[in-house]
């Protein structure tokens, strides 16, 4: 493959039988332009339910693959794993197979006291306070958020009446360390964080964002936020859930299907 980055930062494919990747389980016949991520093997069939059409391309390791159309353009979706480590590895091997834009949909935790369960929170940035990246670059580079991704989502969120906040959240790797399951003294581990206001956390997207970047790919994310470490606040799952994802959902497919035309 030719190397296409303008900074010269790449790396090989490594491709098993009928030119699959390796990790994916797929080739460049089997993904679209686009690609919604989540981290969550089960959220994967609401996602390609939302779909005009879709038909499963492969489930290896983690990585569960499906492929059709929405919103009238090719597009397709894919479960991450849980964790910095196999997002890399995704955004890597989407790369290698053609697939420059993702939008990754999920849930975090909110820290800030003003952000409710059940918001649908879009990350404009992430502190990478997470291990996998550092392996890629020195903790001075950013995990932004691509621009006009994340403005399609935003102008996608308006167009569909769907209420969203933006802030920076932080990525790490605890989540026992920092959930609404972690052991004691979680308060004065958020708080400096809270602070400086940092108004979410997650596991994921400092990864998809920074690595992304220096690819030269266009990625954004969509999340609903579950519980609020600070106020102690869940939201009710078997109320609210399905239907809070389902906007975060339609808001990314929206959003990616204006990335993937060029919008």
């Amino acid at each position: 493959m030719a190397n296409l980055l303008k900074n010269e930062f790449d790396s090989l494919p490594q491709y098993e039988k009928d030119f699959k990747v390796h990790h994916l389980g797929i080739n460049k016949d089997q993904i679209a332009p686009g690609v919604i991520l989540t981290s969550n093997l089960e959220r994967i069939e609401m996602i390609k339910d939302t779909f005009q059409t879709a038909e499963k391309q492969a489930f290896h390791r983690e990585y569960i693959t499906y492929t059709g159309t929405c919103n009238d353009v090719p597009m397709s979706c894919m479960t991450i794993g849980n964790g910095c480590m196999p997002t890399a590895i995704a955004v890597e091997e989407l790369r290698h197979i053609g697939c420059y834009k993702m939008i990754k949909v999920g849930t975090c935790y909110a820290i800030d006291p003003n952000l409710k369960p059940g918001s649908i929170y879009i990350p404009l940035a992430s502190c990478r306070d997470e291990g996998a990246t550092i392996e890629y670059l020195n903790l001075q580079y950013p995990a932004i958020a691509d621009h006009k991704t994340f403005m399609a989502i935003m102008q996608s969120a308006k167009e569909l009446g769907v209420k969203v906040t933006s802030g920076i959240c932080r990525t790490h790797d605890g989540l026992f360390l920092e959930s609404p399951f972690a052991h004691d003294g979680v308060e004065e581990r958020i708080k400096p964080w809270r602070d400086v206001g940092v108004s979410a956390i997650d596991n994921e997207v400092a990864a998809l964002y920074a690595i992304a970047s220096i690819l030269q790919l266009q990625a954004g994310a969509v999340y609903v936020v579950t519980d609020n470490l600070t106020t102690g606040e869940s939201m009710d799952f078997k109320k609210d859930y399905d239907a809070r994802m389902l906007e975060a959902i339609k808001v990314a497919e929206l959003a990616l299907a204006k990335v993937i035309k060029g919008e």
